[in-house]
C-alpha cells in the first residue's frame, strides 16, 4: 500500500527564491521564513523509499544537508537521508568492519549513541 511520507528538508544554506521556485515545479513545499528547513509530503510504500524519492528529485535543486522523516515509524524511530563524502564512507566501512558491523548498523548505533550522550549532558546542565 502506498502512502504518503512528511519528509523534513534541512538546508545547509537559506535557499534563493529560484531554487525554492525550481524545486516546488518538482514536489510541493512548505518553507519556514528563514528559508532553511522545507517540508514536503512524499507518496511511497515505505519512509526509507519516500527519503530516497526525494533525495533524487531535490538534490540537483536545493543545498540539502539532511532529509529527516516528519513522524516515527512503527518502531518509533525517525529516519535520516545524508550524504556522505568518500572519504567519510570509507572511514565509517573501515570501522563497520573493525566492529564486524555493516556500514548501516555503525552509523545508527553510532548516531543513537551521540544522541543518548547528548540528552544526558542535556540534563545534567539543566539540573544545575
Amino acid at each position: 500500500m502506498t502512502a504518503h511520507h512528511a519528509i523534513e528538508i534541512t538546508l545547509t544554506r537559506p535557499a534563493t527564491g529560484c531554487e525554492l521556485r525550481l524545486a516546488r515545479r518538482a514536489v510541493p513545499l512548505g518553507t519556514n521564513t528563514a528559508r532553511t528547513r522545507l517540508l514536503a509530503l512524499q507518496r511511497a510504500k515505505t519512509p526509507g523509499r519516500a527519503l530516497r524519492v526525494l533525495r533524487h528529485r531535490l538534490d540537483a535543486l536545493l543545498p540539502i544537508d539532511v532529509l529527516t522523516t516528519h513522524y516515527p515509524d512503527r518502531q518509533g524511530c525517525v529516519l535520516l537521508n545524508f550524504a556522505l563524502s568518500h572519504t567519510a564512507r570509507t572511514a565509517i566501512r573501515h570501522a563497520a568492519a573493525a566492529r564486524s558491523q555493516r556500514p548501516r548498523d555503525f552509523l545508527s548505533q553510532t548516531v543513537t549513541d551521540a544522541v543518548a550522550l547528548h540528552k544526558e549532558e542535556r540534563a545534567r546542565r539543566l539540573m544545575t
